[in-house]
């Protein structure tokens, strides 16, 4: 439907843009900058959706011919840039072909004519340079919405030239209160959910929908629970290593086993298992408390972190899996 209603969180930030929109203080050229799943898409849809609605007003009516047409994926001014042959960067010729000739002609039907850019900082630099001309002098009719993750990679010559709007990642009590709400879970598993997102409501709606998600973190708690078993056999490690290439395309697991210890650690520490996030596993967790102490959790704590930082800088997946993994059976002690 897109409604600002719909964005959850950054609420003055929103207030603020519908000021904006209310006084006609509007720019030609924007970046939308956060993380993964922190609504960019849906906040540049809901903006493009205001400004050509008919009624003009600080938010989208949803009934007019303009908001029906853009509800149905058909909307005559309103684009979506996209990659045209390399899947991993935005090139000269889709800015060119697909925002530069299309902006010089006017709009068909609506106030503006809005473009869409989503991962722009896959733009290469030729790319970017030739979108700063539109930049400098658009038309009266343009604007421009462009969506990154990464701003660092886009040059200060484009900063300069758009208002930047910075999301920031939503409460894990946000979270949990919009998957409820919306029916994506209910409240126990919700809050397991929530934590697992990381601040991100559209990774939250991934893993609640996901039985993909539950079978994986189900395998990497049992696989958890079998290396905190009493022995000195690192071979168990070097296998499970291999066993964990299923996961080497989506590396939530890490998440998982950070969220595990984390359980454990606030366990240990207060005793109380109110703190326990993971309440469908507080028997196990409690049962490892008295196997494990507070130094040895934080050690693992730290290999986990560590193995997370090793594979965002492209280290060799099978090797870090084998640190990790016997640095966390060197750590499982009865004390």
């Amino acid at each position: 439907m897109y409604t600002f209603e719909e964005i959850i969180g950054n609420e003055q930030m929103i207030k603020q843009i519908q000021k904006s929109i209310q006084k006609k203080h509007i720019s030609h050229a924007y970046i939308i900058q956060g993380e993964a799943g922190t609504g960019k898409k849906l906040l540049a849809n809901t903006i493009a959706k205001t400004m050509q609605c008919e009624k003009q007003n600080i938010t989208p009516c949803n009934e007019c011919t303009s908001c029906r047409t853009f509800d149905s994926k058909n909307h005559p001014d309103i684009f979506y840039i996209t990659s045209e042959k390399n899947k991993n960067s935005i090139s000269i010729e889709d800015i060119r072909q697909q925002l530069i000739k299309n902006m010089e002609i006017k709009q068909y039907k609506y106030p503006y004519k809005i473009f869409i850019v989503d991962k722009a900082d896959t733009m290469t630099i030729a790319a970017q340079n030739a979108l700063l001309k539109t930049l400098e002098e658009p038309p009266y009719y343009g604007m421009i919405f462009l969506l990154t993750n990464n701003i660092d990679k886009i040059l200060p010559t484009i900063l300069s030239r758009c208002v930047v709007i910075k999301l920031r990642t939503i409460s894990t009590d946000k979270i949990e209160q919009y998957l409820c709400n919306h029916h994506f879970a209910e409240k126990e598993n919700a809050s397991i959910f929530a934590e697992y997102a990381q601040g991100s409501i559209g990774k939250s709606i991934e893993i609640a929908t996901s039985e993909t998600f539950s079978t994986m973190r189900n395998d990497i708690i049992q696989k958890l629970l079998s290396l905190s078993k009493q022995n000195d056999d690192l071979s168990e490690a070097i296998f499970m290593a291999k066993e964990l290439e299923t996961y080497k395309q989506n590396q939530q697991f890490l998440d998982i086993m950070y969220l595990w210890y984390r359980d454990l650690l606030a366990y240990i520490k207060c005793n109380d298992e109110k703190y326990i996030i993971q309440k469908d596993q507080k028997k196990n967790i409690i049962a490892q408390s008295k196997k494990q102490n507070e130094a040895d959790i934080i050690e693992k704590i730290n290999a986990v972190w560590q193995a997370k930082q090793q594979l965002s800088v492209n280290g060799n997946f099978q090797l870090t899996m084998e640190v990790m993994l016997m640095k966390l059976k060197e750590s499982s002690k009865i004390w």
